[in-house]
């Protein structure tokens, strides 16, 4: 059977609500009538609570925005950077913070009683803007500081409460706060806590429609009461316990039989509830029951006519405004909607265009940045590792022609050459290992030339062979090992290069049997090449630190390079990790959640 658009369901409910109580009553009685009543309140109720709920879900949601906005702010990142600094950076560090909580004051959102940055030394930054000063010393004690912690850089909502002042005052007010995450450190930076009055909430149930006899409010997933018209309940328990998502029932409250009804936001979870005295429902029933005879023909007629006109009026905006939202789900950040009036539907059309072009700069902006910081940081990178490698090699023959004065430079010269021109045809990101391997192959021969005694050995699966490698990651280490720890002991000794499918990832090991490391100097080089401090050669070689830094951006965090040994004496033992391409074009680092 096909289901009925919605509109022609709002036709026939329209129709049917205003003719079936007639109905009810000559058939059934005034009874059946006074239950019919009910139902039509609950029904309205419900539907008076789901807009409200969306409104209170997008107060909460800009909310959101906003500490997000302080959150990225480009003068609170700098100013979160590490240690160390003068004291007049400490100063321009304090006066940007200082600054980005004066913009969420200064926003056009005036229920803002003042926001508060703490860092984690304990110093507190803090603006007020409709509200007076509030201690926040002894924050490290306080439940929300720890639940900010906890929340992991989500935004925490904490209940109304009583906020109290330093002069002294009490305002009703609730609070939102959130952790500012150092990624790369993986801890807080500090907390971001903005106090709010009930003002905004106040303009959200009141842009709402519904009579004066009923009683809104909001309550929390604990069952306390966080906002009501009536402000003598606001912080007290829910008398009844709202387990469903949605619903109506009738419940005895103070000596009263009320119904209440109640939605759930879906964004912030929580209960907007209606309680609305029976008797105000059944009230006019009697009035009523005596015109329905007489108004029955003329209701007949008028019901379909107006339900009609009504139902397509309401909701012709708002199946555009569902088309254009799912336009916007797709991808699509280009759509607006042409509001035709300035009621809660234009005002509605207006935040919607606001917000689908905050999100399509907002887009637009992070993808540009994004793409333009992986380039140059990767050219970066590659541009590095040729000069330092042909300056090696041309010592080497210079000093080879210097000592011997023999023919055998041409042959390392020409060996040099086929260098050069793999490395001018190969452009491309990837490389085959098995490529990879003539370049180690070609320039371990020069090398022998100089140093007969140089032994080279290679172990590597044939699976492995066919695998995409970043190019140049093999070369260098094998440079390192013959320069760093063969040349101590007249470059007489072994390199022997390993390869190995491990986990779905390509690992290799570059191993010597030189001079080796002491491992207070293997852990220190580990560490320097997870920063991203530029350091001499003297400190960490460039071409470890190019290699890791090329593999981590291309693959991501958990590939790289890693030293295994390093004890004086034994040698040095390099470990490689990629991930294992069996095609050039598979994805890379950014779509594995780099």
């Amino acid at each position: 059977m096909r289901e009925w658009s919605l509109d022609k369901k709002l036709i026939l409910m329209y129709t049917l609500m205003i003719l079936m109580p007639m109905l009810v009553v000559t058939f059934f009685g005034f009874q059946t009538y006074s239950s019919n009543m009910k139902e039509r309140a609950s029904d309205f109720s419900l539907e008076l609570l789901n807009q409200l709920g969306k409104n209170v879900d997008h107060y909460f949601n800009e909310l959101d925005r906003i500490s997000l906005t302080f959150s990225m702010d480009s003068g609170v990142e700098k100013a979160l950077l590490p240690s160390g600094k003068s004291a007049f950076e400490q100063y321009q560090d304090k006066m940007m913070i200082d600054k980005a909580l004066m913009d969420i004051v200064l926003v056009p959102f005036q229920d803002v009683i003042g926001t508060y940055f703490i860092n984690p030394n304990g110093d507190i930054f803090s603006r007020y803007g409709s509200g007076q000063q509030v201690d926040y010393g002894n924050f490290r004690n306080e439940s929300w500081y720890k639940e900010a912690l906890e929340a992991e850089g989500k935004g925490v909502l904490i209940p109304t409460y009583y906020l109290r002042s330093i002069e002294g005052r009490e305002e009703l007010s609730f609070s939102f706060v959130r952790s500012l995450i150092d990624v790369s450190k993986n801890q807080s930076a500090g907390i971001f806590r903005m106090d709010i009055s009930l003002n905004g909430l106040s303009e959200v149930f009141s842009s709402v429609g519904g009579g004066t006899e009923q009683e809104l409010l909001i309550v929390d997933s604990q069952g306390h009461i966080i906002y009501d018209r009536d402000k003598s309940k606001i912080t007290q328990m829910f008398p009844i316990t709202l387990e469903q998502e949605s619903g109506s029932i009738v419940k005895r409250i103070d000596g009263k039989e009320v119904m209440i009804s109640y939605v759930t936001a879906p964004f912030s979870g929580m209960k907007i509830a209606n309680i609305i005295e029976l008797s105000e429902l059944t009230r006019n029933v009697d009035i009523l029951r005596n015109l329905l005879w007489t108004l029955t023909g003329v209701a007949l007629f008028l019901s379909i006519g107006l339900s009609v006109f009504l139902t397509r009026r309401l909701l012709l905006p708002l199946k555009k405004m569902k088309s254009l939202m799912n336009k916007v789900e797709n991808g699509d950040y280009s759509v607006q909607f042409k509001a035709q009036s300035n009621d809660e539907i234009g005002k509605l059309a207006g935040s919607f265009n606001h917000m689908v072009r905050k999100i399509n700069e907002l887009v637009h902006h992070i993808f540009v940045i994004r793409i333009l910081k992986r380039d140059a940081d990767f050219k970066v990178l590659q541009s590095k590792i040729n000069p330092h490698f042909l300056y090696n090699t041309l010592e080497s023959i210079s000093m080879k022609a210097e000592v011997d004065n023999n023919y055998e430079v041409a042959d390392m010269i020409s060996r040099l050459g086929r260098l050069f021109r793999m490395t001018i045809n190969h452009d491309k990101e990837l490389i085959l290992l098995a490529k990879e391997m003539e370049y180690v192959e070609n320039y371990v021969s020069i090398q022998k030339i100089r140093f007969p005694n140089l032994s080279f050995i290679v172990d590597i699966e044939p699976e492995v062979m066919k695998s995409y490698i970043l190019p140049w990651t093999i070369q260098p280490l094998v440079e390192n090992a013959i320069i760093h720890g063969l040349a101590p002991h007249n470059h007489e000794g072994s390199i022997y290069i390993k390869a190995a499918l491990v986990d779905k990832d390509v690992v290799i090991r570059i191993m010597d049997n030189g001079k080796g490391m002491s491992e207070e100097k293997r852990r220190d080089i580990q560490a320097q090449l997870l920063t991203n401090i530029d350091k001499d050669d003297d400190q960490i070689h460039i071409g470890l630190k190019n290699i890791f830094d090329r593999i981590r951006y291309y693959f991501g965090d958990r590939y790289g390079l890693v030293i295994l040994s390093g004890e004086q004496g034994i040698g040095t033992t390099i470990e490689i990790r990629m991930k294992y391409l069996k095609e050039e074009g598979e994805p890379l680092a950014e779509y594995h959640g780099h």
